[in-house]
């Protein structure tokens, strides 16, 4: 911004705020107090406010600046504590600043120290902090003020007053910003922010001038280094407000169409569809109808259970008169082992079952099973979710009164036979706690923090969060919160289990330094001998070495204390740890509280976003301040009603599926049809990669297997335990590369986007021609076989002259191919047309039948193969074609000599369709 810009909006601030003194001028003593204002704060309290800045320090004074209220955030705000500039890890020109300045002591110390030469006392003007930024030749990061401007004036006067520092920081209460919400109704049009710090000891500030803005959409409305905002296209996103550790999020909206809102349908079914109808009606956005009963009944067998329904299932639906057939189905299908199976997988995503981390030791491969099925049998038991939290965050190894012999001897039995039953029913699953990836504390914290919270926190750990309350303070104060939580291996077991490994290391022929150790263990657990097995250790609450070690370089002093004293939850919430055996159970309690900011806001905002392709915060596992809702009393609604509900997920799924918002259709209207984050419409969603596997190998499957998809899930991608593929389905040799590539979750990182659903040219090129997709549709097992068994009758010829203008068509296809290089789609084309002539000549010698003249009249066998056609799209689109369709299906059959290969080709042309691989 040029300087003459920044004249003209302080002479704008100054006619502003002699406006606002003269409708103010009768106030009790506002006049007396020429640098406040009258101001009412958003919960209808009157207080003074001091005026900005740039008004107060726009001409000579007698105040002081602030260092922790005036001068950093105004660094902050020209961009010097940036990550391209001083606030990078090594600075810039010999001076470095904490990132984002939310280091008082340390950015002082850089500015102000007796090495750092940055400012001249005793010549204030002649100070390196203010002849650098006024020179752009001098100044590498450019001219970043001008020479007797506020910020000039203001720092200039912050040395010549002594430069002072702070000792204990201010706690800011919060931001006021005004308006509270910015609703457009056309491109172009503009309208400032006003932003007042309310401080903890009363005090409020106009801080506008100090604030750092950002656009969470420019394409919606873009907000200037001065807090104005303008609006640009239609839709909505949020303004972004930053200073000092306060992030405050402003709702930003341009309407899409200026209809009346009673325009569109307004069914409600259940109260979350009045909270989104409000958001709706306050964009000008119609919703769209509601889906028919075949979409309905695709999605949420889909969705609930990432199955699709059977052809009999959809027969029988759309033939139910019933009202209340979808409240039905979708309890019929909460019962169901495809649903425990399809959201376990979920959970066991959510917390990083990971086969790869989970490589402790010779029981690896069944660890993993282990984690899976105990959180299936949880959510078939419909367990609250905060049970099932309770169950991995207070996890211990063994059961109490239980030996460690005792222990690794049951454990080795479960390795061997791969019986996880009664494992399954312990209370606890340790394994959690036992990935290789969460060994150490600040480890553990993002894990945790990622799982029940929703939160990313990694940028904590070496300074302020760019977008969050989190300093880096805070982030070691949580992960004090997992220091008594440690993995021990055979040989650095408890004093009071040595005896017993030692024992069974003595039964194995093994010691506890031999270099095999580990080839002895796998061939003792094969001879069915019981070996040492790692487990979790629970203790008071300890500094590790890591920490201690980092420390003493720190100080370069020793560090004798060993102990901590507190640790701290977010939010600043201090927790003693005096007297506390196992920390994480006050960080238990601390997530069942009701009015805990996190803990069921991130469980549903992820299950809203397995719903609907997108989440009420995206992405859902970034829930900081700077990323609001789209709507924001929705997610609390959700939210508070899980809490009410005791965390009954099923009670959640039903409140989804049930309200007219899932049940939306996806054909947009003309107001939705670009809406992608506010549920007017359902958005069509290619299958999750479970999904996809399972439904290539249904498709085809026989009838009697088709029949029984929901009532287990043996051998279905669906219930794969872990990461690893495990041993390849007969059927599907290739199911972990297909896994591979739509996406399955690697669990490899604190990461939702570890799962993809994103489309690319190989899922295509596998759909049409991998060899194991085309051996599914062959195998002699499958519904084609039953096809070839049970019809004897091939396809009715079409009429000659037809024929033979389908041959030469498709023998200049093939020449074509053949010009083109094609070799192999041409010798394709070369066969059908031997097939067709083979055909066209065993006809010579015949007349026609007066009934096979004429496909549309009738023909033998017509009725069969218009149901086998029909059957095809149940089994993949889950709907009956239309008659153009059916027409379409016919003549291609014509094409092949025998019916199964006709209808294999009908078949795999469904699977390679949009509509069969999307969710829509």
């Amino acid at each position: 911004m040029t300087w003459r810009s920044r004249i003209a909006g302080c002479c704008l601030s100054v006619a502003s705020l002699s406006f606002i003194l003269l409708c103010t001028a009768s106030s009790a003593g506002t006049s007396r107090f020429p640098n406040a204002i009258a101001d009412e704060g958003v919960d209808g309290s009157s207080s003074l406010a001091l005026a900005p800045v740039d008004v107060r320090f726009a001409a000579d004074g007698e105040e002081t600046p602030d260092f922790q209220r005036h001068v950093s955030p105004l660094l902050g705000r020209l961009g010097c504590n940036g990550r391209a500039c001083h606030g990078s890890f090594q600075g810039q020109g010999g001076f470095r600043l904490s990132l984002f300045g939310y280091d008082f002591v340390s950015d002082h110390a850089a500015i102000c120290g007796a090495e750092a030469g940055r400012v001249d006392s005793a010549n204030p003007i002649e100070s390196l902090l203010l002849t650098k930024p006024t020179d752009a030749g001098f100044h590498g990061g450019g001219l970043r003020f001008e020479k007797d401007g506020w910020q000039y004036r203001l720092l200039e006067r912050w040395i010549r007053e002594g430069g002072k520092g702070i000792g204990e920081p201010a706690r800011l209460d919060r931001l006021e910003v005004t308006p509270a919400e910015l609703v457009f109704t056309a491109a172009g049009e503009s309208v400032p922010l006003r932003v007042v710090a309310r401080w903890a000891d009363g005090s409020r500030e106009d801080v506008t001038p100090l604030c750092r803005f950002q656009s969470n959409d420019p394409q919606v409305a873009r907000i200037d280094a001065e807090g104005k905002v303008t609006s640009a296209n239609q839709g909505d996103s949020h303004i972004v407000v930053f200073y000092d550790n306060a992030v405050q999020p402003v709702p930003v909206m341009r309407r899409w169409s200026e209809l009346p809102p009673a325009a569109g349908p307004r069914e409600i079914f259940r109260p979350l569809d009045q909270l989104v109808q409000d958001k709706l009606d306050k964009l000008g956005l119609d919703r769209s109808g509601l889906a028919d009963d075949a979409t309905f009944l695709r999605r949420v067998c889909l969705d609930l259970t990432g199955t699709l329904p059977t052809s009999a299932d959809v027969h029988k639906f759309l033939a139910d008169p019933s009202p209340d057939k979808r409240e039905r189905k979708v309890d019929e299908l909460l019962a169901t082992p495809a649903y425990a199976a399809w959201w376990a997988t979920f959970l066991c995503d959510m917390t990083g079952n990971n086969s790869e981390q989970l490589k402790i030791g010779v029981a690896a491969e069944a660890f993993p099973k282990l984690w899976y099925e105990w959180i299936r049998k949880r959510v078939a038991d419909n367990a609250p979710y905060d049970e099932i939290v309770e169950g991995l965050v207070l996890a211990t190894a063994r059961d109490q009164g239980e030996g460690y012999a005792e222990y690794c001897e049951d454990l080795c039995a479960m390795v061997r036979t791969g019986d996880c039953g009664e494992y399954v029913g312990r209370p606890g699953m340790p394994l959690y706690w036992m990935r290789r990836e969460v060994q150490t504390e600040d480890e553990r914290a993002n894990s945790f923090a990622h799982a029940f919270l929703g939160l990313q926190i990694e940028c904590a750990q070496c300074h302020k969060h760019p977008f969050d309350e989190w300093t880096q303070a805070d982030f070691q104060g949580f992960a004090r919160m997992f220091s008594g939580v440690a993995v021990a291996r055979a040989n650095g077991l408890p004093k009071s289990d040595r005896a017993d490994a030692e024992k069974i290391l003595a039964e194995l022929g093994a010691a506890p330094r031999d270099k095999d150790l580990n080839r002895k263990f796998r061939e003792g657990l094969r001879d069915g001998k019981t070996v040492p097995m790692e487990q979790l250790i629970v203790t008071k609450p300890q500094m590790s070495r890591e920490k201690r070690r980092e420390l003493m370089e720190q100080t370069g002093e020793r560090v004798r204390e060993v102990s901590y004293r507190e640790g701290v939850l977010p939010g600043g919430r201090e927790v003693s740890f005096a007297g506390v055996n196992d920390i994480r159970r006050p960080l238990m309690e601390w997530l069942r509280e009701p009015d805990n900011p996190y803990f069921s806001r991130a469980l549903v905002n992820r299950v809203w976003a397995r719903y609907f392709g997108v989440g009420i915060v995206s992405p859902t596992d970034d829930l900081n301040r700077a990323n609001p809702p789209s709507n924001e009393p929705l997610l609390d609604l959700l939210a508070r009603s899980f809490v009410e509900h005791e965390y009954d997920l099923k009670w959640l799924h039903r409140e989804i599926v049930l309200s007219r918002t899932w049940q939306t259709d996806w054909q947009p209207n003309e107001t939705n049809a670009q809406d992608r984050r506010n549920f007017s419409r359902a958005l069509p969603r290619r299958l999750p990669a479970e999904a996809v596997v399972d439904a290539i190998e249904q498709a085809s499957a026989s009838t009697r297997e088709n029949s029984e998809w929901f009532a287990t899930t043996a051998g279905r991608a669906i219930e794969l335990p872990g990461t690893a593929y495990g041993r390849p389905n007969p059927r599907n040799q290739s199911a972990g590369f297909a896994l591979q590539i739509f996406g399955r979750s690697t669990r490899s990182t604190s990461c939702d986007c570890d799962r993809s659903e994103e489309t690319s040219l190989i899922q295509t090129v596998y759909l049409q021609n991998d060899r194991d997709v085309h051996a599914l549709l062959a195998r002699r097992d499958g519904w084609l076989a039953e096809v070839a068994d049970s019809t004897v009758a091939s396809v009715p010829a079409r009429p000659r002259a037809e024929t033979e203008k389908r041959i030469r068509n498709l023998v200049r296809m093939q020449e074509r191919f053949t010009r083109e290089g094609h070799t192999e789609q041409a010798e394709k084309i070369a066969k059908r047309v031997d097939a067709m002539r083979q055909n066209l000549g065993d006809q010579s010698d015949q007349s026609d039948p007066p009934d096979r003249t004429d496909l549309s009249g009738p023909i033998p066998d017509d009725s069969r193969i218009r149901l086998l056609i029909e059957e095809a799209y149940l089994r993949t689109v889950c709907r009956p074609p239309t008659p153009a369709e059916t027409d379409r299906c016919l003549e291609h059959l014509h094409e092949y000599p025998t019916l199964r290969e006709g209808l294999a080709g009908v078949l795999w042309a469904l699977i390679n369709g949009s509509e069969f691989i999307v969710n829509h």
